[in-house]
């Protein structure tokens, strides 16, 4: 019985493949259809990762423990002075960069997404940036001393609902994922408003991919995950996406709420 538990079977959303003739895909700049033409859903099986060993260098990802002064993290001023740096110094700790900057985050409400007030969980295959990203991030080269020999980006979530049961991240094994599946797609309005424009990878179904998530994760617990890294080549992304647990369909569950911070890390 403890090994079904494991184990578990969800739908994924994955990227229809782009026709011969199709135009480069695009977020942003208009309403999302709820129905969801370009995507397919496909059943795979999810491994629980409670209990097993993964690291950044092999899989793309690491379950670390923190716990965060933070008290809200709807505080906007609060996470800015404090989660940040705690942030900071995790990353920094964890990888041995020799400078690492916290440059956004968002903060996620199931509950809020249905006004529009808050976004809600993301339930499409994809990885946040492309090999792009380094044109991107042209400004902040600019103004570092020294040229950075490797850039690598983490994405740090953090879950912060009250059981960990609704819409859990789950993540795809890098190792698993090949070129032959990513769909660069250019994303308008990055981070809300006027927001700006960034390549990401969406990816097409692929029978090899490899799934995980960390169960009922607590408010004490941050998942790492490497969204790019100037030293492989080519670079083959941690693919995510929220996912819904049937096991707990039809139960009465707390909306998730999350935070997710991204480090852009400087190696010299």
């Amino acid at each position: 019985m403890e090994a079904n538990l494991k184990k578990i079977e969800a739908d994924f959303f994955y990227r229809k493949p782009l026709r011969p003739d199709e135009a480069k895909p695009a977020f942003g700049l208009s309403a999302p259809d709820p129905d969801r033409p370009d995507h397919e859903a496909f059943r795979k099986t999810v491994n629980d990762a409670r209990g097993e060993h993964h690291e950044l260098s092999a899989a793309g990802f690491k379950l670390l423990t923190h716990d965060s002064a933070v008290t809200d993290f709807y505080d906007e001023a609060d996470v800015l002075a404090r989660y940040y740096p705690e942030m900071q110094k995790l990353v920094a700790a964890e990888i041995g960069a020799h400078a690492v900057h916290i440059q956004s985050h968002i903060v996620r409400n199931e509950a809020e997404a249905v006004s529009g007030k808050r976004l809600g969980a993301h339930r499409l295959v994809h990885n946040d940036f492309t090999p792009q990203f380094q044109e991107t991030i042209l400004p902040l080269l600019e103004t570092a001393e020294r040229v950075p020999k490797r850039i690598a980006v983490y994405n740090l979530w953090r879950r912060f609902d009250a059981d960990g049961l609704d819409a859990p991240l789950a993540l795809c094994d890098s190792r698993t994922v090949s070129k032959d599946e990513l769909i660069p797609t250019d994303l308008h309005n990055y981070g809300g408003g006027e927001g700006f424009q960034i390549e990401i990878y969406q990816s097409s179904f692929a029978d090899q991919h490899q799934w995980y998530f960390y169960s009922t994760m607590q408010r004490n617990e941050v998942l790492m995950f490497k969204t790019y890294d100037s030293a492989e080549a080519p670079f083959l992304p941690t693919l995510h996406s929220a996912f819904d647990d049937p096991r707990v369909s039809g139960q009465t569950v707390t909306p998730r709420e999350s935070i997710e911070a991204r480090a852009i890390c400087f190696f010299f």
